[in-house]
């Protein structure tokens, strides 16, 4: 496991030098992460990578003294930072996101009671989608800055379901892996009403953010 020490309060190394021109990608380039969804996403963008799940317990940590924001930036650099020590030549992308309804997290469904009962609470409300990006940068790099982390919020309005409704998708399966027990790109595209920011973010990666740390660490990702 990682040093547990971490700050999640510091945003970005590279914030606190002037950002080098960017780069093409020369190094490996791995994703910390098992998630189907943030396969899909960064292979949309035609990279070559690999895909190696971290190590890491999120229930392990007690982190509820820290803002939705912090959380999220907090487990995505944990998840990096897993994967980047055994493999320090590699750009290695860590993400986390949740659901927040009121102060409230949602993280993935236990049981199907679980989900039943989150679900219960987003239906006719407007909840938040917190996704978070860490970044770990291989020392070999130039103008060597270790990592770059941000956060973004995605407003989601839900319909009004009814309990009928909710056992329903519950049975389909797929809110059992979801934060918030709901996928946007599946099933649960038929609950959105309208969202406010980046789509991406609450399917689990903003690609807008992804670029935007790239660039920090000197890297031109696509464009």
């Amino acid at each position: 496991m990682m040093d547990t020490q971490a700050d999640p309060n510091h945003t970005s190394q590279a914030s606190k030098k002037n950002q080098p021109a960017a780069a093409p990608l020369k190094h490996r380039l791995v994703l910390a992460s098992s998630s189907p969804r943030r396969r899909e996403l960064l292979g949309s963008l035609g990279l070559t990578f690999e895909i190696i799940k971290p190590d890491v317990d999120e229930e392990a940590f007690h982190l509820d003294h820290l803002s939705p924001a912090e959380v999220v930036k907090f487990l995505s650099r944990t998840k990096a930072q897993e994967v980047f020590k055994y493999h320090t030549d590699a750009l290695v992308i860590g993400a986390d996101t949740i659901v927040v309804l009121k102060g409230e997290v949602f993280g993935k469904p236990k049981t199907e009671e679980d989900a039943f009962r989150m679900l219960s609470a987003l239906q006719g409300n407007v909840h938040e989608v917190y996704s978070g990006i860490t970044i770990f940068n291989p020392n070999e790099a130039p103008d060597f800055s270790p990592f770059a982390s941000e956060a973004l919020c995605t407003r989601v309005h839900m319909r009004p379901l009814s309990p009928e409704e909710i056992r329903a998708y519950i049975a389909t399966g797929e809110p059992m892996d979801k934060a918030g027990s709901y996928a946007i790109q599946g099933f649960g595209s038929t609950l959105i009403e309208k969202i406010e920011g980046c789509y991406f973010n609450v399917v689990g990666m903003s690609l807008y953010l992804l670029e935007r740390l790239f660039k920090q660490l000197g890297y031109q990702l696509v464009l």
